[in-house]
């Protein structure tokens, strides 16, 4: 959606909910929270969600925009050539964690990467590895679910993914960490897409 001009990090999470739920809706014919409860996204995050879109484009007359962009989003995923299963790659990295070689290879000689609460961990390149093959929201990441369930803070897994991604901080050491880990997730995708296909 390119109307919007000061679109922030923030913004755009909710933008990409958004426009998620509004395809679901589109494919299924669900309400907003059905459509949420399929896709595992808690109601109480696509209602903020909601929320925050109806603020920020209502105000800027940009509901148009926002079904047209949503429509042509819609119009490429029904192309056969560009067609993704999402849900299978969800299914498959449902338990996936990043192995601890693969971990050691992606940060090896970069040094420091932040203060010692904050450093990337291996959750916190399962995470963002995840949301990048499934488009999701790190969030909701299997990572991140599974210690709400265990009754475990996650505070410290955010916050760590937090201060990687922040782009003032996405320079240097960090900067470099993400670009590997991003092709790492280039070819986990292709692993997920063709499950015979060797990692």
């Amino acid at each position: 959606m390119t109307d919007w001009k000061d679109l922030t990090r923030w913004q755009s999470r909710h933008l990409r909910r958004g426009a998620v739920l509004k395809l679901a809706e589109m494919s299924s014919g669900n309400t907003w929270p059905e459509c949420a409860q399929t896709l595992h996204i808690p109601w109480n995050s696509a209602e903020q969600s909601l929320k925050v879109l109806k603020q920020q484009m209502t105000s800027r007359h940009l509901w148009p925009a926002f079904d047209h962009s949503v429509a042509e989003v819609a119009g490429r995923l029904d192309s056969p050539a560009h067609r993704v299963n999402y849900a299978q790659r969800r299914d498959f990295l449902a338990t996936w964690q990043i192995p601890a070689a693969d971990w050691e290879k992606l940060r090896h000689d970069l040094g420091a990467l932040g203060q010692e609460y904050t450093s990337p961990t291996p959750k916190t390149a399962t995470a963002l590895i995840w949301a990048h093959v499934t488009q999701g929201d790190y969030l909701h990441s299997p990572a991140l679910q599974s210690l709400r369930r265990s009754g475990h803070s996650t505070r410290q897994l955010v916050a760590s993914i937090g201060q990687l991604c922040t782009p003032a901080n996405c320079k240097g050491s960090k900067r470099e960490l993400l670009r590997r880990l991003s092709q790492y997730a280039v070819g986990l995708a292709a692993v997920c897409d063709h499950p015979q296909t060797s990692p």
